[in-house]
């Protein structure tokens, strides 16, 4: 995936593998000159997280009780950022197919640095999975959609319709892949979206719900954005992704990591 501006170019290697989606971004100086390479993995889960931080923290609403669906590293940049930048939160669940290790460190020492926080995880094999969802969902402020699910987390008939929620879905980039049906998708009225034309191409919810151009809203968009968002009860963010986001990300990561000295330097080889 290649971008450029005009400070620099970058380009995006991803490979897709059974043990999970790898690659590097690499990126050059004006005249060409590689400036660095960097992992995309996390990268691309930073950047990604740092987009739906946009309208959530527009959010006007309570952000008290947050459901995540996921638990990979775009499930924990969305829970790093959302603590770090919200002061709101009192509570975190994770809704995973099993109770990963990784997140269970990560709680323990989120534990120490945000006491009065709650941490769960509600794994989808339990018995009693459907009920404790419903429940967690009715009373839920913000729920994350952080997976490749080909069929939605669950029917729009769990969510309390008089609460005003924030919904962010950054998991689908096929037309195969839907994390909310359509209904759940619409509540909020107008869909906003990072781009309109990636989006109605990639979201498998959008396309499944036959939703058309006039429907999004750019959160780039700064004036139309703001003007829409005032008017909704639910906010639904789309995101899939940007070039132009991995660019800005990889160069001032890369540029930190010199100032600091980490990295390793290859000079001319």
């Amino acid at each position: 995936m290649p971008c450029s501006i005009t400070t620099s170019t970058a380009i995006k290697i991803v490979t897709l593998s059974s043990q999970g989606v790898k690659g590097c971004i690499n990126v050059f100086a004006p005249d060409g000159e590689l400036l660095g390479l960097i992992n995309a993995k996390e990268v691309t889960a930073f950047r990604t997280s740092l987009a739906v931080m946009i309208p959530f923290l527009r959010f006007p609403q309570e952000k008290a009780n947050i459901v995540v669906f996921g638990a990979g590293k775009q499930a924990e940049w969305h829970i790093r950022l959302a603590l770090l930048l919200c002061k709101d939160v009192k509570r975190i669940t994770i809704v995973n197919r099993t109770n990963p290790a990784k997140m269970e460190q990560l709680f323990e020492t989120l534990r120490q640095k945000y006491p009065d926080v709650s941490f769960d995880v509600l794994v989808t094999s339990v018995p009693e999975y459907d009920s404790r969802l419903q429940e967690l969902l009715s009373v839920s402020d913000c729920i994350f959609g952080c997976t490749p699910a080909t069929t939605p987390h669950f029917p729009n008939s769990y969510l309390s319709v008089s609460k005003p929620r924030f919904i962010s879905l950054i998991g689908s980039y096929k037309p195969s892949m839907q994390e909310v049906d359509g209904e759940t998708l619409l509540s909020g009225g107008k869909i906003f979206v990072d781009s309109k034309e990636d989006c109605l191409i990639e979201a498998g919810e959008l396309i499944n719900a036959g939703v058309r151009e006039d429907q999004l809203v750019e959160i780039g968009d700064i004036e139309n954005y703001e003007r829409v968002a005032r008017t909704q009860t639910n906010h639904v963010f789309k995101c899939v992704g940007l070039a132009i986001m991995d660019i800005l990300a990889a160069r001032e990561l890369l540029s930190l990591a010199k100032s600091k000295g980490l990295g390793l330097d290859i000079g001319d080889l």
